[in-house]
């Protein structure tokens, strides 16, 4: 990525995320919008390169820290059993319903089993931005859906993994599902020994050295190296990047750390990952598919709204903040993507089917902010 290229995408997305707030949109979705102006669904100007796609990469891994650096960890816990419901919930309704319409149209076992695995994830980064924009991350809701949105990720990746193992398709076919499940549980337990034991010590220490801005390029480096490290284990950096920022929550530091990401995250590599989410979706001869993506997008946030909602409500949640648990669990963002990027990449699916996928993840994802903000609002 050039510096012109930076230049332009941050230009864009300040200035129709300013244009979505003077409208009274949430400012996610002129950020997503721009991405769609200047990509092929708009002047073609930009497409989602990796490089592109590495700094988006970047901007995900902060968003979700900061989601959990502003997390409350107690108030976590006391709903750990509302998030389970809720994550269990808001997967099999759509996973069963998804599979269901794939038969009914007429597709095969393992195109209808990805469509309800692709629909079956959710994506908690937009949400935890609004959330996080409404001081809501610390409420009932705000707590259950950040603690859902992980569980319904893991299951996402155990999902795929299966899915993979069943059809003997890509890389992962070849692993047996015992051994990633097992590489998955070793990295989490060494993960958590290193950064409960020793992290806080050797941050206080780096917080020491005299150069400025030691310990934010410290931390940073753990976030990226820690990530990239679960991705090549087969586990999710997101939810690793979120887990580091829990973990900083309850350091005394913690208001200094977040500033800091807060500076470089929002200031560069937050609207880099809106405005890629943008840049993924292409409307070239998807006219005809307008009835089918209609169908899906109606179905992608009916089932997650009411699977996510009814389980809030059999924990217990009042009926205000089960609807606002349901409409924050709706968008399937980067999870649902990163599902099909794979499935693209093995050839599961063609770039046909994908580009008809990602609008349908787009809607999802647009659709999540401007319904949670007039819940928020009420």
């Amino acid at each position: 990525m050039t510096i012109l290229t930076l230049a332009v995408i941050l230009t864009m997305a300040f200035g129709f995320a300013w244009l979505a707030d003077r409208v009274g949109l949430p400012t996610v979705v002129g950020q997503i919008g721009a991405g769609m102006v200047l990509g092929p669904a708009g002047f073609h100007y930009l497409a989602s390169t990796h490089s592109i796609g590495s700094w988006a990469e970047i901007g995900l891994l902060i968003l979700m820290f900061l989601a959990g650096i502003e997390s409350d960890f107690d108030l976590l816990k006391r709903h750990a059993r509302q998030a389970v419901v809720v994550a269990i919930a808001g997967v099999v309704t759509p996973f069963v319903v998804f599979l269901v319409f794939g038969w009914l149209l007429g597709e095969s076992n393992q195109q209808a089993l990805l469509w309800a695995v692709l629909f079956s994830a959710t994506s908690v980064s937009i949400t935890a931005q609004l959330l996080a924009e409404y001081g809501q991350v610390k409420s009932t809701a705000g707590a259950t859906i950040l603690g859902a949105a992980v569980l319904d990720d893991l299951l996402a990746i155990l999902m795929w993994t299966i899915y993979q193992t069943v059809f003997r398709i890509g890389s992962g076919g070849n692993r047996p599902l015992w051994l990633t499940v097992a590489f998955m549980v070793i990295f989490l337990v060494v993960f958590a020994i290193i950064v409960l034991k020793y992290l806080g010590r050797v941050v206080t220490y780096i917080g020491r050295v005299p150069l400025p801005g030691a310990k934010l390029a410290f931390i940073l480096a753990v976030l990226l190296a820690s990530a990239d490290l679960a991705e090549w284990v087969g586990f999710s950096g997101a939810i690793v990047a979120f887990l580091l920022g829990l973990f900083f929550s309850q350091e005394s530091n913690a208001n200094q750390v977040e500033h800091s990401f807060i500076t470089v995250g929002q200031t560069i590599f937050i609207p880099v990952f809106f405005v890629n989410i943008g840049l993924k979706v292409s409307l070239a001869n998807q006219w005809a598919n307008l009835p089918l993506i209609l169908m899906l997008t109606i179905l992608a946030i009916g089932t997650k709204w009411f699977g996510a909602y009814a389980g809030a409500r059999w924990s217990r949640i009042d009926h205000h903040s089960a609807q606002i648990i349901g409409a924050g669990m709706v968008s399937r963002g980067e999870m649902a993507i990163v599902i099909a990027d794979l499935a693209l990449s093995v050839k599961t699916i063609n770039s046909h089917t994908y580009a008809l996928l990602t609008i349908v993840i787009l809607l999802t994802t647009i659709f999540t902010p401007i319904a949670l903000k007039r819940l928020l609002n009420d």
